[in-house]
C-alpha cells in the first residue's frame, strides 16, 4: 500500500473596492495579489496599512502581497525573499520602488493588509 500526504497551502482573500467603498470584486488567490501602474508610464503611489494602521507609501511600479507559496514567483523576481510554505505569513514586496528605504516585509497571517491608491 502507498500513502499520500495532502499539503494545505495558505491563500489570500482580495477584495477590490471603488472610490465610493463599493465592493467591485472578491478573489481568493494562491500565489499573490499585485497592484501596479498598468499601462501608465508614470510611477504609482500605493498606501499600505496593516490592521488599519499606516505602514508606508510605496512609490514605484507597484506592490505585491504574496503567500509563502507565491513567494517563489513574481515576488522573488521583484527582489522578495523565499518563505517556507509552513510559515504563517504574507510577504509585501515593492515593484521597482523609487526609494531605497522600502524593502520587502513579512507580516503574520493574522493581520489584514489594505492597499490603497490615493
Amino acid at each position: 500500500t502507498s500513502s499520500m500526504e495532502i499539503g494545505v497551502r495558505m491563500r489570500l482573500q482580495c477584495r477590490v473596492h471603488s472610490e465610493r467603498k463599493n465592493l467591485e470584486a472578491d478573489y481568493t488567490v494562491l500565489n499573490e495579489v499585485s497592484v501596479d501602474r498598468g499601462p501608465s508610464p508614470y510611477l504609482t503611489n500605493v498606501e499600505c496599512f496593516c490592521d488599519d494602521r499606516y505602514v508606508t507609501t510605496c512609490e514605484g511600479d507597484g506592490l505585491i502581497v504574496a503567500t509563502p507559496t507565491g513567494s517563489t514567483a513574481y515576488s522573488l523576481a521583484a527582489g522578495g525573499s523565499m518563505v517556507h510554505p509552513d510559515v504563517p505569513g504574507m510577504l509585501m514586496t515593492p515593484i521597482c520602488v523609487h526609494s531605497l528605504a522600502f524593502r520587502p516585509s513579512v507580516f503574520p497571517d493574522s493581520v489584514a493588509l489594505r492597499l490603497q491608491v490615493p
